[in-house]
């Protein structure tokens, strides 16, 4: 469903010709389905075919929604009669959009948090299992406050690479 939203907004952007394009929306639509793509992917690997309980599920069904809002986010549901400006439309959008990525990262990352503090390593070993992902949720909250461009040119850049590194890993 949230990829369904995410190329019917495409499809809507690309066929308009009131589109006032700008690289930071389209680049923060390729970000969220790159997250899509690594989450689904996550889940297909699995792990053991053992049925889960419902407090296991609940948080994959959380992340799941929160995919699907971005996904509607992503990029305009409409383009009006004057058209849309892509740059205006990232500017409204910010806070919103890197909030529900935000929800979506460290929903993932506390489960993670749990399952390493769980282990009893030692605090060295702790902080470098979760100093990376850590960072990186920082950076997201951040990003929903960053109006300069080139800044967030920087995020996205950093952001990206990521999924584009997870994904790439079976190539």
């Amino acid at each position: 469903m949230a990829v369904a939203f995410a190329l019917e907004n495409l499809n809507r952007v690309l066929r308009s010709r009131k589109v006032r394009w700008h690289w930071a929306q389209p680049i923060f639509a390729l970000f969220v389905l790159f997250s899509i793509v690594s989450y689904w992917w996550g889940i297909a690997k699995g792990g053991n075919d053992e049925a889960i309980t419902l407090a296991q599920f609940l948080p994959v069904m959380f992340a799941l929604v929160l995919l699907v809002l971005l996904a509607a986010v992503s990029l305009p549901d409409s383009v009006e009669p004057d058209g849309v400006d892509l740059a205006a439309y990232y500017q409204s959008n910010r806070k919103y959009q890197w909030g529900l990525m935000a929800l979506f990262m460290w929903s993932i990352h506390l489960t993670y948090v749990i399952n390493v503090l769980h282990r009893d390593l030692p605090w060295q070993q702790v902080f470098l299992a979760l100093a990376p992902d850590t960072l990186v949720g920082m950076l997201i909250v951040a990003m929903m406050f960053i109006r300069r461009w080139w800044l967030v040119g920087l995020g996205l850049t950093i952001l990206c690479l990521g999924p584009i590194a997870w994904l790439s890993r079976t190539l």
